[in-house]
């Protein structure tokens, strides 16, 4: 839902426009439409096992779930999304006006260390749960911090500032695609209908996106260009 949100947020503040009038219009359209429904079949619909793995050992959900847990979930799950597609409109203001990739990476992780750490406070006081003891537990926060909060925000600040907020938005449901390979790759867990017939949608929906967005920044290349060969030909015309 991260790329919708994001289209219709984007619409009122002028960060992404669609003429459903041309192809690229149609394309970005159609092309968000296959992302959303993608990842809603991936999110919601399970489906058939296609492939079971070869571990012995499965890990079964409990099937005893609070109503009330699913209510709070669903409420922090879109604001979640919300705010996640904001930061994309956001990025966009601070590409224009602070264009430093490293350093404004290097701010946002400082502030949400901050933020994490007020959460952690509030949620576990234990101390002794905040020391890293293992090496496992090293290496992966060592790497949650490199790649995780450093190369990917740089890289998506980056996109954000070349391609606009709903082209790196659309790339968001390949997370999901991405966690169900590792899921039965590492984990052994198994692959379900929906998550295969939701990762062919927001292939197909994202193709047809980056061709739109491809579509239209030729298009808006030709209209800069013609002007300016049109003052060309009439300053460079020879008076008779």
């Amino acid at each position: 839902m991260v790329p919708a949100i994001t289209f219709i947020l984007a619409l009122p503040f002028g960060l992404e426009k669609v003429n459903i009038k041309n192809k690229s219009g149609i394309a970005k359209f159609v092309g968000t439409t296959g992302c959303i429904g993608g990842a809603m079949v991936l999110t919601l619909y399970k489906g058939k096992t296609l492939v079971r793995s070869d571990s012995e050992t499965m890990v079964h959900a409990v099937n005893y779930v609070k109503k009330e847990r699913w209510g709070i979930g669903s409420i922090f799950l879109a604001a979640g999304t919300v705010f996640w597609s904001s930061w994309f409109l956001v990025q966009a203001s601070i590409g224009r006006t602070y264009p430093c990739q490293y350093s404004s990476t290097a701010f946002l992780s400082f502030f949400s260390a901050i933020q994490s750490a007020i959460i952690s406070l509030i949620t576990e006081r234990d101390f002794t749960r905040w020391v890293l003891k293992e090496k496992l537990e090293l290496v992966t926060v060592a790497y949650i911090g490199m790649v995780g909060s450093g190369l990917c925000y740089v890289g998506m600040s980056w996109c954000v500032k070349q391609k606009g907020p709903l082209f790196t938005s659309a790339f968001t449901p390949l997370v999901q695609i991405f966690a169900a390979i590792f899921d039965f790759s590492v984990l052994h867990g198994q692959i379900y209908l929906g998550s295969a017939v939701g990762s062919v949608f927001v292939v197909i929906g994202l193709y047809i996106l980056l061709w739109g967005r491809n579509c239209e920044a030729k298009e808006e290349t030709q209209n800069v260009k013609q002007p300016q060969m049109e003052e060309q030909d009439c300053n460079g015309t020879p008076q008779v």
